[in-house]
């Protein structure tokens, strides 16, 4: 039989009464060190209590072998937090059950369950949960986006930070970055965020603040630690993080994506019909600059009512009519 047994956030209070006899029952014990980061005393604890030794990426990616040795003994493998929340632990679970060897799951607390309980935001508004891989540029890409989309739903987002030995600087750093290249007000500089390092355990820290208030502190935090970009706080939720951890949050708002790109289209436009003015094409093209100018009106109007659909038609429209005179040999300057 295969054993995936979960250790809890605090493998040597936490973890379930069943590890106890585990160590007797099972004749091969590993300890998953791959998809989580784990301390040096409680791995020290773990392989000196529970004999396991540790599993490292190759071992555990080699399915087949890691899994064939449990058709004829009882191996057991041990998971930091809770088994399943890597997709690794799914594919040896399936592996296994299609060889017909069977799998014993025994679940603990996750990471999700201690962050969650800890600074009392509600679990049920999760929006996004993702991995920033430092100096991966998908990576932070994709989080920047997902973020983005989960803020626009008012929902929480979960960080996990991987390479970033708990560097919160760099890890801001990245996300500014990411800021200037798409500009969709995801991670302003007035961003509330929350640092959480070993969730539920007697070395946790809380951080909390805007990005520009966090780029201060230098603090680094001890692995594993989670970055936490919550949503719409309720007022429950802001009560912890006041009373508890001393953090005065600040509630969360973006605008949506098609508001901040409807705003670009007619800041841009109004930029061009004031260069077309001082450089005298609105009066070379009289009846094109009172369309292009009637139609950012229009969108400007439809904006503030919060049609965004129709206001980026009609921005387009006043957009395309002016930018079509570079047709006609014209400079048009945008900036």
């Amino acid at each position: 039989m295969l054993y995936i047994i979960g250790l809890g956030v605090d493998p040597k209070n936490t973890a379930p009464a069943f590890i106890k006899s585990t160590a007797n029952l099972c004749e091969k014990s590993y300890i998953d060190i791959y998809t989580t980061f784990i301390a040096n005393d409680y791995l020290n604890w773990i392989k000196k209590e529970l004999k396991a030794v540790p599993a490292n990426r190759d071992l555990l990616e080699d399915i087949k072998n890691f899994v064939e040795e449990a058709k004829d003994k009882n191996v057991c493998l041990y998971v930091y937090g809770d088994p399943y929340v890597a997709t690794t632990h799914q594919s040896l679970r399936i592996y296994a059950t299609e060889q017909k060897i069977k799998v014993k799951t025994v679940y603990s607390s996750s990471f999700i369950n201690a962050i969650f309980g800890e600074t009392g935001l509600h679990i049920y508004k999760i929006g996004f949960v993702g991995s920033l891989i430092k100096n991966d540029i998908n990576s932070r890409n994709y989080i920047y986006k997902q973020v983005g989309t989960a803020l626009e739903s008012k929902k929480h987002s979960i960080i996990i930070p991987t390479g970033y030995e708990g560097d919160t600087s760099s890890l801001l750093s990245e996300l500014k970055q990411a800021e200037l290249n798409f500009k969709e007000e995801t991670f302003p500089d007035d961003r509330f965020l929350i640092f959480i390092s070993r969730a539920g355990t007697d070395e946790e820290k809380v951080l909390g603040g805007t990005i520009k208030d966090l780029f201060k502190t230098k603090t680094k935090l001890d692995e594993p630690f989670t970055l936490i970009v919550p949503g719409l706080l309720h007022f429950s939720e802001e009560e912890v993080l006041k009373k508890v951890f001393n953090i005065k949050p600040i509630q969360n708002v973006k605008p949506s994506t098609i508001e901040i790109r409807v705003q670009k289209v007619i800041d841009k436009c109004r930029v061009a019909i004031k260069n077309a003015e001082t450089s005298g094409l609105t009066e070379r093209y009289k009846e094109i600059f009172e369309n292009a100018i009637l139609y950012t009106e229009d969108a400007e109007d439809a904006k503030q009512k919060g049609d965004f659909i129709t206001a980026l038609m009609q921005a387009s429209y006043a957009e395309g009519l002016i930018d079509a005179l570079r047709f006609l040999g014209e400079n048009i300057k945008w900036e």
